[in-house]
């Protein structure tokens, strides 16, 4: 059964898209097989890893609009060996407004996920509280929250965790319990220094849900999104490609304590 982790964030621009797609291709890497799930309807991620939108036979507007049609039937494999990518297409939008009257609307993409043949299904959410990022929080077992360093990325949190509680049906004592989410500080400017203080002062409350790795603010990073390629073949020695290395190997240590992993491939490369 696959691992299913969600990249939730409703505010735009807290680094979803890059984290989804460096920590996907750094599990390929690593010897897991990895599906990312572009859920965002301005599909950067698909872009992202190279695909055009032009090229897409079938994507994720399809999962909800055809009934009982499955994950393997629009996932097609991206540059990166092991790393496959169910993409998105402006039409999405519109797919999700069809779906609001339908029975049991959460769980189409748990159920489209059912017989998914990966050890990690990393999901990339839109950024809203809709019903596309209802049916990932109902389909995952994991969250991620990016969070980027400034005031207003913080002000939605305590409304995305409440919604977390309601669909996963959970107390918020155990959301935190159950080991459930981490939230990732991203774009992190040291010269910062009175803004990072405030930030990190708000969030001691969280200091045991948020990873120890930072995603320091890279232009690199920005970079590799246009090349269209994962920081690690675009400059693999950056701190942008160091940083998600980093975050890659703490979100497989917290996998380990709180499930058993997969059994990993070979190494496709080692760039961790």
């Amino acid at each position: 059964m696959s691992h299913i982790v969600a990249i939730i964030n409703q505010k735009g621009g807290t680094g979803k898209t890059t984290t989804t797609l460096n920590l996907g291709a750094a599990l390929a890497y690593q010897g897991y097989r990895t599906l990312i799930v572009d859920l965002d309807p301005q599909g950067h991620t698909s872009i992202g890893i190279g695909i055009e939108p032009d090229a897409i036979a079938g994507s994720m507007s399809d999962i909800l609009l055809v009934p009982k049609k499955r994950i393997s039937e629009v996932a097609m494999p991206t540059y990166i060996l092991g790393l496959d990518i169910a993409p998105a297409h402006i039409h999405l939008a519109r797919a999700a407004e069809q779906v609001y009257t339908r029975v049991f609307r959460e769980a189409i993409l748990a159920n489209a996920l059912k017989d998914a043949d990966y050890d990690f299904v990393l999901i990339d959410c839109p950024p809203s509280l809709g019903v596309l990022t209802t049916n990932s929080l109902y389909a995952c077992d994991f969250i991620i929250i990016p969070c980027q360093i400034s005031r207003y990325s913080l002000d939605g949190l305590a409304d995305l965790l409440t919604t977390v509680e309601t669909v996963k049906n959970v107390s918020m004592e155990d959301l935190f319990q159950e080991d459930m989410f981490r939230i990732l500080l991203t774009m992190f400017d040291k010269r910062n220094s009175i803004t990072n203080e405030y930030i990190l002062e708000q969030l001691k409350p969280y200091r045991q849900k948020t990873f120890t790795t930072i995603i320091m603010k890279n232009e690199a990073l920005n970079q590799a999104q246009i090349a269209q390629k994962a920081i690690f073949d675009y400059e693999p020695r950056c701190p942008g490609s160091l940083d998600h290395s980093k975050l890659c190997l703490e979100f497989l240590e917290i996998w380990r304590k709180r499930n058993s992993l997969p059994a990993k491939r070979p190494s496709l490369r080692g760039c961790l």
